[in-house]
């Protein structure tokens, strides 16, 4: 076995046992291996305003990006959520700060997965909480392909996805309910059905409003978990 096999078998041995240990303990796993350095939270964001900024200076893909209010402990974890089939729209938040990528033409779509990449490899070392099936799949089994150019199709079996709603909740409104907590605004009412309509008469504010209720909302079960 070749040095770089060992080493992706070892990498990968370990986030499976995490990911394991992690779901299994309490509701979603509290502090386990979450707890990182203000600096280093710091560090990231700016490392992910870089690439944000630069995306934005091709004109193909779109951004949006806001800050929340409250305090935001320094865990290794981000939200995401992806809109369309094929995803259009890739929305995460990491501390205190909600980004929003997408592209209004199809033809540009290369050019979002690309800075979905680079934000990736930025987000290696956190848990990605997610609230469906979804962004898993296409994380580890489509994206790969998408970027022909990346060699390594070992980073993508390492990410490190956790989708929340397996933890006994059948939606998101019933999983806020259940831990008394409020559904932000959606205007689509929680029916993602209509993304790929909606894309096409360019009503990209409603899908952006959608996949800011799905962060949020996802980001409370979150918070209330962990």
């Amino acid at each position: 076995m070749s040095t770089t096999n060992s080493i992706s078998s070892i990498v990968k041995t370990k986030v499976k046992t995490k990911i394991e240990g992690f779901q299994n303990y309490g509701a979603l796993g509290m502090n386990f291996g979450l707890r990182s350095d203000p600096k280093e939270i710091n560090h990231l964001i700016n490392a992910i305003n870089e690439v944000v900024s630069r995306a934005k200076e091709g004109d193909t893909v779109k951004t949006r990006q806001f800050e929340l209010k409250g305090k935001f402990p320094p865990y290794k974890y981000a939200i995401i959520d992806l809109e369309g089939d094929p995803p259009k729209f890739f929305g995460f938040v990491v501390s205190n700060q909600v980004y929003q990528i997408f592209v209004t033409k199809t033809k540009y779509l290369l050019d979002l997965y690309e800075t979905v990449w680079k934000i990736l490899n930025l987000l290696i070392d956190f848990y990605l909480f997610t609230f469906s099936n979804h962004e898993a799949r296409f994380f580890k089994k489509i994206l790969p392909f998408k970027l022909k150019e990346v060699n390594d199709k070992t980073f993508f079996k390492v990410l490190k996805i956790v989708n929340v709603q397996k933890r006994n909740f059948e939606g998101l409104v019933p999983a806020l309910y259940s831990l008394n907590e409020c559904s932000y605004h959606d205007p689509l009412l929680r029916n993602s059905k209509n993304i790929e309509l909606h894309f096409k008469n360019g009503d990209y504010y409603l899908i952006m409003e959608h996949n800011k209720s799905c962060l949020l909302s996802t980001l409370k079960i979150v918070q209330k978990d962990i």
